[in-house]
This record gives structure tokens, sequence and C-alpha cells, in this order.
């Protein structure tokens, strides 16, 4: 095998690993927390993206306008979001997070990251030293890639990952 091959079998072995114990621990707390699929993802398009139009969110979730109301109307009941004006356009209703939609977002992100956080516990100072640049560089290139694709959705998962940017 070339060291090609071996460096991508290596990195989809990673891949499969983190995807696996991560969504295992999505999908866990999903169900504890008794939100669909749909409601869930419906939470962190608002989390990600901000405030909404109920047409966007509907074409987000590939849904009617009937069945994005009844989702949205379960998120209202449940403290989550809430339906506003938009100031710019008043026949446009606006969907945004509460303060308990984004906490609920918020545990399920740090319900899916524990175990990395396990993992880090099991390397020493000097892997971590060595493994550091390599992770930095794997981030550098991934973001390049996804900027390339979809700049937009990229540069605003960045900036919603980053204290200083977050609202």
């Amino acid at each position: 095998m070339s060291d090609e091959q071996e460096f991508l079998q290596t990195l989809r072995q990673w891949i499969e690993t983190s995807t696996h114990r991560s969504m295992h621990a999505f999908i866990r707390h999903n169900r504890e927390s008794k939100l669909s699929l749909s409601q869930v993802n419906t939470l962190f398009r608002l989390y990600h993206h901000g405030a909404s139009p109920v047409n966007d969110l509907a074409a987000h979730l590939g849904v009617t306008m009937a069945a994005a109301s009844q989702l949205l109307n379960q998120l209202i009941d449940a403290g989550y979001i809430l339906r506003s004006i938009d100031p710019s356009d008043r026949r446009v209703k606006l969907i945004e997070l509460t303060p308990s939609g984004a906490a609920a977002v918020e545990k399920s992100i740090q319900s899916r990251h524990a175990w990395v956080d396990d993992l880090a516990k099991h390397f020493t100072a000097s892997e971590i030293k060595a493994v550091f640049p390599a992770l930095k560089l794997l981030n550098e290139r991934t973001r390049e890639l996804l900027l390339k694709q979809d700049p937009r959705c990229v540069q605003e998962t960045i900036d919603s990952l980053n204290p200083e940017t977050k609202a």
C-alpha cells in the first residue's frame, strides 16, 4: 500500500470512528429531549443562521408551509422559538430562538462533543504537542475545501462557533 493510500485509509478510519461516536451521542440526546429530527434540524438552523422566515425554514426542511407551521407551533409551545414580524416587511413572519432554544442546541452540541473531551484526557503532553499541528492543518484544509463549496454556510458556522462574533 502506498503512503497516499495508507493516509487516506487512516483518515477514513478516523472519520468513521468520530462520526459514529458523535452521531451516537447526538441521537441518544435527541431521544432523551423528545424532539424529532425535524425539530432539532430547525433549532440548529436557527442557531447557526439566526432568525429566518417561515418559508425559508420550510424550504430548508423540504416540507410544505403547513407542515412547517405545525412543527414550529410545537417548538413555540415548548418555549424553544418565538414568532415575530419582520420589521422590514410586516407581511413576513420571522422565527427566532429563545434562550431556552439556544440552550437546547448547546446541550446537544456538548453531548456530541463529550466523547472528544474524554479522548483528549488520554493523550500525554508530548502526544498533544505532536498531534496538535496536524489537527490544525486538517481543520485549515477542511475549511478551505468547504469555503469553495459553500462559503456562506461555512463562514456562518465559523462565526457561530467564535464567542466574539456570537450574538
